[in-house]
């Protein structure tokens, strides 16, 4: 195989040579010849994207609400609405409609509005919030800042309070504001929302981005289900999918398997 690549890459380079091509009409030429040839490059896969597990999910909140009650329900409310940080920095009283028990994105990716529903928990909170206000950011910052609009949190300052809280949780893997946008992404799709309607509430433009989450939740699922040796976990493991979703699925398979490595400890012991 080498020594015929090697040979046609001689004879290419000799008609480059005589017919005096310089580097931007070689591109042109292969392009070409490649489309007559019918072919394309295969599909390159993006990796999984990284997220919180459920654990993490719970302390990451809690660890919030530690530092103050409006950083924990900042922090529950990006969370929760899956927006980005740059939809979320923008987000106004008037952009809650808490009889709707909806979160109004007016200016996503594109420029597209969406509407985004909250658990109840979340508008009771927000209700609470708000109190009487009728506008203005939904959070305010105590600090003036330099933009357009006076006492709203930045993008980096929301990324470096998502930081610290992580931090302050003692959790270790790389937190930013985009993972807790993985994290409901991959939780939802767990807990049996169509893959379209995440799509609508993620503000996807191609239901191919939403499509990872969906690979990732499986392929978490199948890993933590191979650990499983004793039959009964791993029926167990069935049941609470088909009742609960993948993700609880592998919140389940992850505890039966620490507990099946405990006690093959134990009894090694």
């Amino acid at each position: 195989m080498v020594g015929y690549i090697e040979r046609i890459s001689d004879q290419v380079a000799a008609l480059i040579v005589k017919n005096g091509l310089d580097y931007l009409q070689t591109k042109a030429v292969f392009k070409e010849a490649r489309r007559k040839a019918n072919l394309s490059a295969p599909p390159v896969r993006r990796g999984a994207p990284n997220r919180l597990t459920l654990e993490e999910e719970l302390r990451f909140i809690d660890g919030a609400y530690q530092k103050g009650g409006q950083v924990g329900l900042m922090m529950q409310t990006l969370l929760e609405t899956g927006a980005r940080v740059s939809e979320f920095v923008a987000l106004k009283v008037e952009d809650v409609s808490l009889a709707e028990r909806v979160v109004i994105i007016r200016a996503g990716k594109g420029g597209k509005r969406r509407e985004v529903p909250i658990r109840d928990e979340l508008a009771r909170l927000l209700a609470l919030h708000i109190g009487k206000r009728r506008g203005g950011p939904l959070f305010v910052s105590r600090e003036k800042g330099s933009g357009e609009t006076a006492y709203v949190y930045s993008r980096q300052r929301v990324g470096q309070i998502v930081r610290t809280v992580a931090q302050g949780a003692g959790i270790a893997k790389r937190i930013y504001p985009h993972l807790l946008r993985h994290t409901m992404a991959t939780r939802l799709l767990g807990l049996g929302m169509a893959i379209t309607d995440v799509q609508r509430m993620l503000g996807h433009e191609d239901i191919g981005t939403t499509r990872i989450y969906a690979e990732t939740n499986a392929a978490l699922l199948r890993r933590a289900f191979d650990k499983l040796t004793v039959p009964l976990g791993r029926q167990v493991v069935r049941e609470i999918d088909d009742a609960r979703g993948a993700d609880a699925a592998v919140f389940a398979a992850e505890v039966l398997a620490d507990r099946e490595r405990r006690l093959s400890k134990g009894a090694g012991a």
